[in-house]
């Protein structure tokens, strides 16, 4: 073995031994996550709690199954003088039709404004059904999916493929990569520090989707997390690659209420949304109405209930009749 070789491995070693130390300490972070709720077929939604180095902060996290019928996905399209014109997530969820939807690339130039949409332009791949709508750049991680719901996540470049791809979206780069911290000090979003978050994640076998938003700048609400925090959080749901959306003020979940309109599912730091220069969304249908009982059961309760009002009518008359 000669010198460089061995320098190499040691490097080698220190590096997954920083990366081990690095999530190790982000897991001694407890979490406390509630039952799934059903949204839409194949989509689930619940709440969790986060205790850590930050403090205490509220998370939102929807599950999808990629295999369920009638999921689909849907991004921001190509308009105006830049790449895309900004809306809030919620205009973006009602003008698209989608159930669920998260912010998603990092954009400039950051007017971050929360009454009025402008030009944008995005910082990595975007493809919005299968027409590319901002090239792959180095730095900035990718979802890519395909029209049949083939999911990966991969690292920036600027000369992806892209073939057969027809939905993509950004963010800042690996949080979680095989199911290993991957958070270094020079990714985009602040990670070293806490704030709120939008994570997007994929399990081991890439058939479930986690979209998650983490409040945070609420001292009387939700702290946020750092990037290693984040990567924790998302193992311990059950990601095995993650990455790191555009967070801080544009943090944002929103879900079709029941009236069709857009429900927040965060608090926004700003207390109103922001208008993003890349939404990310989901088609779902519609859970199915609950299954009537057979007329045979609604029967034989109706029966048993009948023979229970005979039987205290007679014991009333039974104890009318053995009394002195």
């Amino acid at each position: 073995m000669n010198r460089h070789t061995s320098g190499s491995r040691l490097l080698a070693a220190a590096a997954g031994l920083l990366a081990a130390f690095s999530l190790t300490v982000a897991q001694a972070a407890t979490f406390s996550v509630e039952a799934y709720t059903p949204l839409f077929q194949g989509i689930d939604y619940t709440t969790a709690d986060i205790e850590g180095g930050s403090g205490h902060s509220e998370a939102f996290i929807v599950r999808i199954d990629l295999n369920a019928e009638g999921i689909g996905f849907y991004t921001t399209t190509h308009s105006g003088p830049l790449e895309t014109m900004s809306q809030t997530t919620s205009q973006f969820l009602q003008s698209s039709g989608t159930q669920v939807a998260i912010n998603a690339a990092f954009f400039s130039p950051c007017g971050c404004s929360t009454t009025s949409s402008d030009a944008k332009n995005l910082s990595g791949l975007a493809i919005s059904n299968g027409v590319q709508v901002s090239a792959g750049e180095t730095g900035f991680a990718s979802l890519l999916l395909t029209q049949n719901n083939l999911a990966s996540l991969v690292e920036g470049s600027a000369n992806p493929s892209t073939d057969g791809i027809w939905t993509a979206i950004s963010g800042g780069g690996f949080v979680l990569k095989n199911g290993a911290n991957a958070v270094t000090a020079s990714l985009p979003g602040d990670p070293l520090n806490p704030n709120p978050r939008s994570i997007l994640g994929l399990s081991q076998d890439a058939g479930l989707m986690y979209l998650v938003a983490v409040d945070g700048r609420r001292a009387d609400w939700s702290a946020g997390v750092t990037q290693s925090e984040e990567a924790a959080f998302m193992y311990y749901l059950g990601a095995y690659n993650a990455i790191n959306l555009d967070g801080g003020g544009s943090t944002a979940l929103v879900a079709e209420n029941s009236d069709g309109l857009p429900h927040e599912l965060n608090r926004p730091s700003g207390n109103a949304e922001r208008y993003n220069g890349n939404n990310f969304g989901v088609y779902a249908n519609a859970l199915p109405p609950p299954v009537p009982l057979p007329a045979g059961v609604w029967l034989l309760g109706s029966g048993l209930a009948s023979l229970a009002m005979v039987r205290r009518r007679r014991s009333a008359e039974l104890g009318k009749a053995l009394a002195p």
